[in-house]
């Protein structure tokens, strides 16, 4: 789940931020929930309790700017920030705070959904990058899901083909795998496979052709999604 803050003092126009940024993130993905502020005190005592993944703020705000906002979250936490301004002059100060995205909301619906399709892929880039638990026979084991390569399931248990040659049988359903990791480019291609998109070298008509030359069925049923999942998964990679 991707947890967004949306932080401006002008009420109107924080509501409005948040049905444009709620909208766009809705289009590449329904795991993310967008809160609002309207101050950045409020905002910060709800980031310590609980981070946020990406925050959206105004920089030009009372009390407490956007950018010392952005400084205290950098000081702790890997969150994306994306500075909203009306103030373009504004962009050579905010280089400072690493700021993911500069949007310019007289520009709003032009620059925020390249924004947003951005920080959905270096989102999942991230998440990809860190450990999935998977139970084992013998215990849990954490694998990095990039070095996933397919899942195939037989019976009760689920075999793991990982890109080092090592192969990992564990319990589950393939089923809910196929849900949970869905955001992470994985696509079911037959009742028994689950596979990662960045490991797929054709898709033909009856099987999918892997990197490595391992041939994946194709279910006719199945061929369309898997066609226009993985078209969307390159296009996200370009």
């Amino acid at each position: 789940m991707i947890r967004i803050a949306v932080c401006d003092d002008n009420d109107i126009t924080l509501k409005n931020l948040e049905s444009s940024i709620s909208n766009a993130f809705a289009k590449f993905t329904d795991r993310y929930t967008v809160l609002k502020f309207s101050d950045g005190i409020t905002l910060l005592h709800e980031h310590e309790n609980n981070p946020f993944d990406v925050v959206f703020l105004d920089i030009d705000m009372p009390v407490i700017s956007g950018f010392d906002i952005a400084d205290n979250i950098n000081k702790d936490s890997e969150t994306f920030i994306v500075f909203l301004t009306t103030h373009d002059e504004l962009v050579y100060s905010s280089i400072k705070f690493q700021p993911f995205r500069f949007i310019r909301k007289s520009y709003l619906q032009d620059e925020l959904p390249e924004a947003v399709e951005a920080l959905v892929n270096a989102y999942n880039k991230r998440m990809m990058s860190t450990k999935y638990k998977f139970q084992t026979k013998n215990g849990d084991v954490f694998l990095n899901l990039q070095k996933i390569i397919y899942i195939e399931i037989y019976g009760h248990w689920l075999k793991i083909y990982t890109d080092n040659g090592e192969t990992i049988e564990c319990y589950g359903s393939l089923t809910s795998l196929e849900r949970q990791l869905a955001e992470f480019d994985f696509i079911r291609t037959h009742k028994s496979y689950l596979v990662n998109c960045r490991y797929i070298y054709s898709v033909q008509t009856k099987q999918i052709i892997l990197d490595n030359k391992t041939a994946i069925p194709l279910s006719r049923y199945k061929a369309e999604d898997v066609r226009n999942k993985y078209q969307k998964y390159l296009r996200s990679t370009l």
